[in-house]
């Protein structure tokens, strides 16, 4: 399965996005880039919610908007796709609609918030009463619970606390196992090393690839650079090298 945009533009107000041609796999893909830089609106392209001025999105080879896979987006602020009177019914809405036996919508809306560590105390609340972490892992619950063929995400690590972030990372690994996940964000810390990477920058692709041919470094591996020391596999493997230049 594949997910291409190819020679994509898009123009709002000043901004210009592209035109530019991007190909993403099965597996974990991050837009990164600064502030500004047409990450956000790419992101929609691709969903196909916003139609672009030239060019195309073809997942499989047919046009975004005609393919009968399924695509979710969970949008910035996560809020303004909750709508149901509890977080259950939030979250198995989409298994209802395709008309999917009760049983196994219960079974699956349940599997789901577990992974997504939303407690069983939650199931019958309001998705509005609950904190801006629960939220998002609602949100996100709410779009993997169909299993998507592609999952896209803006900035879905924002304003998390450790034990939300884990939780998202966790069902991200687990969905991108068969699905195409892309995530945007600006923390390039978050770019795990397994992931594609596309860096956009003035509406254009600055470059793509793995982290480390885009050139993105952890701390640690910065410093073990200007130690001249390589590139470490691990902060532990860093400490390795350390020690043994001490002897």
């Amino acid at each position: 399965m594949h997910l291409k945009a190819v020679n994509l533009a898009k123009s709002e107000s000043s901004f210009t996005l592209g035109p530019l041609s991007l190909s993403f796999e099965c597996g974990l893909s991050v837009i990164t880039g600064k502030s500004g830089s047409g990450k956000t609106t790419l992101l929609t392209l691709l969903s196909g919610l916003v139609h672009p001025d030239s060019g195309e999105v073809l997942l499989d080879g047919i046009p975004v908007n005609k393919s009968d896979k399924t695509i979710s987006m969970v949008f910035q602020h996560p809020e303004r796709q909750l709508f149901a009177n509890t977080v259950f019914e939030d979250v198995s809405y989409a298994l209802k609609r395709s008309r999917i036996d009760e049983k196994t919508v219960s079974a699956r809306s349940a599997e789901v918030l577990e992974m997504m560590g939303i407690g069983q105390e939650l199931w019958r609340v309001s998705p509005f009463s609950l904190s801006g972490g629960e939220k998002r892992r609602v949100a996100i619950a709410s779009c993997i619970v169909t299993e998507p063929s592609v999952l896209l995400l803006d900035e879905p690590y924002s304003g998390l606390d450790s034990y939300s972030l884990r939780r998202v990372e966790e069902a991200l690994r687990y969905i991108s196992r068969k699905s195409i996940v892309i995530v945007v964000s600006h923390d390039e810390g978050m770019i795990p090393d397994n992931a594609f990477v596309a860096v956009i920058d003035g509406g254009h692709v600055h470059c793509s690839g793995s982290r480390l041919e885009c050139g993105i470094y952890r701390d640690y591996e910065r410093f073990a650079m200007h130690l001249g020391l390589g590139l470490p596999a691990s902060e532990d493997s860093l400490e390795e090298m350390l020690r043994g230049r001490i002897k």
